[in-house]
């Protein structure tokens, strides 16, 4: 084609440029777009997993033990050992905290971090121990899901007493506790967070407790502690 014909339709130059146009538009019109369907859907996500939480609360309750919503009634601490900071929630009957609902992330899982929500009463007796999010081996780690066995019950009336600090690891460690088969690292590192979470509320979460007004609708930031 001779220079003399040669428009700015088929000028590869302008072409090629007219292309890149078009890709960054369509690029800038996608980004908006997933924006858009994050912000519409995030408040929804964040609920949807606060209801969970809130389910697997009630399940370890006693039904009528309660008489608050400890999804609001919470505040945040630091527990040495594990991510942080944990959330904990407060269950009142007539203003009166009879429970208390660690939602903790422990690091030390085989193959990531564990979430879990750790019961405990006023007195330091674990109520109950649920395991929300992990990536542990199918078959073998999750079994620490009560869906996938009765492993995670066991912590169920223990406390710091029961048995003492010492025997607080699992069996293949000299401690008191089951190890779930071919899942060592797994049952120890949740047997350890429950124990950090005792510790916790022994040494410094009583107070923290105190400190907390009955109903309260968001949430406080204890001081590190």
């Amino acid at each position: 084609m001779s220079p003399s014909t040669q428009t700015p339709e088929n000028d590869p130059q302008v072409r090629r440029s007219a292309s890149l146009r078009i890709l960054v538009l369509v690029g800038a019109a996608a980004a908006l777009l997933l924006a858009g369907v994050h912000l519409g859907t995030a408040d929804r996500i964040e609920r949807q997993a606060e209801q969970r939480a809130q389910r697997t609360l009630t399940q370890m309750l006693p039904s009528g033990s309660f008489d608050n919503r400890p999804i609001d009634d919470r505040f945040e601490a630091r527990i040495a050992g594990l991510d942080g900071p944990s959330t904990i929630h407060v269950a009142r009957l007539d203003g009166r905290p009879v429970a208390l609902l660690a939602d903790v992330t422990t690091p030390a899982g085989y193959s990531g971090p564990i979430r879990l929500l750790v019961a405990i009463d006023p007195a330091g007796e674990v109520l109950g121990v649920r395991v929300l999010e992990h990536r542990e081996t199918p078959g073998l780690g999750d079994r620490i899901e009560l869906r996938r066995s009765d492993w995670i019950e066991q912590f169920d009336g223990r406390s710091l007493g029961r048995p003492p600090l010492e025997e607080w690891q699992t069996d293949r460690r000299g401690g008191e506790f089951d190890t779930l088969s071919s899942a060592t690292i797994t049952s120890a590192a949740v047997t350890e967070a429950v124990r950090r979470v005792l510790v916790w509320f022994r040494d410094t979460g009583q107070e923290a407790l105190r400190e907390q007004p009955a109903d309260a609708t968001a949430s406080r930031r204890a001081s590190e502690r």
